[in-house]
């Protein structure tokens, strides 16, 4: 069980064959596979490939509104049919988005609209039949807002890069969408545009509407929040497969983030809001780490069809990650409990693994001021956690910043902005069936994009069995890293090579390489792959106006 991102494509895409297959690249227990290159047709646009298990995978190519081609390839990445639809008629000129949306039995293209002489709007779908290459019936309106929907304000999920935990993000113009985690079942949620334009008395009023994958509502309306815009911040929302909604908010002691601030005591806390169908209240689980501070959490249903929160907490404001914590909510009860310690600090010694000297210096002159002798983990967060099928849970993370850099131009006069985002080590944490810390691992990793997102860096990871596996594109010098040495540069596009890496259940780590990026004659955006359902990842890459396929494959 994997508590993440569903898959999922945003329309796009047709071919025409050209090249040969390339040979397969192995290594370990992985697998790359590539179909041959393919061309999308003229004024369409190229998405993410939509996995159908042993039926396939179809490429999907959108040209705005007008048509819409669609490619099926064999999971041996063969070609095997395409389709090309009229979209005239499809949808009513009020639409302006477009995303297809992939249920446990059920496949939608899903799509915005407005209706201006009302001031409303809302979402619209239409079936998708992956057997047929076509649509099924007639679009169907699901839902109109009560007032205007404010654009995408609030971050969409919990995990660090915008990702959510279940469902995909598709930002649909101040819309967010979550999938259950048994596939049968969806939540839309957006927020009306604000009463008041002071936060410090302004309540935000927000959407929330469940279907099941028919497309039947189960429940929906408008819910004002409990605290003022100030005092609550909301981090995202889940649907849990009982089609109860839970919104995890950041709240305040005081009136507003800077009442009551203290660098040993937090002055905010997490609660839990869940809404069910025919109650306008939510129940409120309040969650307090002791003094602890939490950096980020987490919330997610378990192998047990439990609610449970992770995340990592400092000792102190201000402060580097020094641990995780893990709790789990007693809904009916408004309450919640530690998982047997609760808290899982991570070891110095893993902390100062894959260091330099001069870095361990550095970080024996901040243990000797810090009171409790911790050194901590800058810019830690979870980018995936796992349910394993031996019942333990797994905490992948991942260093990982945006710096921002302001500067005077000389040349325009004028002030600039510059971005750089750095994604650095990677730590694994085994918590056990009985609430224990296993084992914490450090996996080295430096890399660098210019920009705030940088497509070529960060990891992608799957599951298989009771062991984890990480993929990422890394300077070849790491491969074989000493423990005492520091990991050398990854620079954004510019070559490198694919990396995978096993953690096995007792927590052995096994590097692997796939091959220089040259050797796939393609950037390998490796972040942007999604899960292909056979125990792989697949991504269509784009390059010299020519498409290919690819997969990652675990043996």
């Amino acid at each position: 069980m994997k508590i993440k991102s569903i898959l999922i494509a945003c329309v796009t895409m047709q071919v025409a064959l050209t090249v040969n297959m390339k040979a397969q690249l192995k290594a370990g227990p992985y697998v790359v596979k590539n179909s041959e290159e393919f061309e999308s047709p003229k004024k369409h646009v190229v998405s993410d490939p939509i996995p159908y298990g042993s039926d396939g995978i179809v490429q999907v190519n959108r040209r705005g509104l007008k048509s819409i081609s669609f490619q099926k390839f064999s999971n041996d990445l063969k070609y095997q049919s395409e389709k090309t639809i009229d979209l005239e008629g499809k949808f009513n000129d009020r639409v302006n988005y477009q995303s297809f949306i992939k249920f446990k039995n059920k496949t939608y293209m899903f799509a915005r609209e407005v209706f201006k002489e009302e001031e409303k709007e809302g979402i619209t779908a239409l079936e998708f039949s992956y057997k047929n290459l076509d649509f099924v019936g007639s679009a169907k309106n699901l839902f109109k807002s009560s007032d205007k929907v404010q654009m995408s304000r609030f971050r969409v999920g919990f995990a660090p890069y915008g990702v959510p935990v279940y469902g995909t993000p598709a930002d649909m113009g101040g819309y967010d969408l979550k999938i259950s985690e048994d596939d049968t079942k969806f939540l839309y949620t957006y927020s009306l545009v604000n009463k008041e334009r002071d936060d410090k008395i302004n309540k935000e009023v927000i959407g929330m509407q469940v279907f099941d994958e028919n497309l039947v509502k189960l429940w929906g309306d408008d819910f004002e929040m409990p605290y003022t815009e100030a005092k609550m911040d909301n981090i995202g929302f889940i649907l849990s497969n009982d089609a109860t909604v839970y919104l995890m908010a950041k709240v305040y002691e005081g009136d507003t983030p800077k009442e009551g601030k203290d660098k040993k005591k937090p002055n905010y806390h997490f609660e839990i809001l869940a809404y069910k169908k025919g109650s306008k209240t939510p129940k409120i689980i309040k969650i307090k780490l002791d003094n602890y501070f939490p950096t980020e959490a987490w919330v997610y249903e378990n192998a047990n069809h439990e609610i449970a929160i992770t995340g990592f907490y400092s000792k102190a404001l201000n402060k580097p990650v020094d641990g995780a914590y893990m709790v789990k909510l007693d809904v009916e009860t408004g309450t919640f409990t530690k998982i047997k310690g609760g808290y899982y600090e991570i070891p110095t010694d893993v902390i100062k693994a894959f260091t330099s000297e001069r870095e361990k210096r550095k970080m024996d002159k901040q243990a000797d001021k810090d009171e409790d002798g911790d050194i901590g983990i800058n810019n830690l967060e979870i980018n995936d956690i796992y349910v394993m099928d031996d019942g333990t849970t797994k905490i992948v993370a991942e260093q990982y910043h945006v710096q921002v850099t302001y500067y005077y131009d000389m040349n325009c006069k004028c002030m600039k902005t510059k971005y750089d985002t750095y994604a650095d080590d990677i730590f694994v944490m085994s918590i056990s069936v009985d609430g224990k810390l296993e084992w914490t691992k450090k996996i080295p990793k430096s890399q660098h994009a210019n920009g705030a997102y940088g497509p070529g860096i960060s990891i992608n990871t799957m599951k298989k069995g009771n062991d984890v596996h990480i993929f990422y594109i890394d300077n070849i010098k790491n491969l074989d890293l000493p423990v005492d040495q520091a990991p050398k540069r990854h620079e954004d596009r510019r070559g490198g090579f694919l990396t995978g890496v096993t953690v096995t259940t007792k927590g052995d780590v096994k590097k692997y390489s796939l091959g220089e990026i040259e050797t796939y004659d393609t950037n390998f955006y490796i972040r942007e792959f999604v899960d292909g359902e056979r125990n792989n990842l697949i991504s269509t890459e784009r390059r010299k106006k020519q498409n290919i396929l690819f997969s990652i494959e675990v043996n």
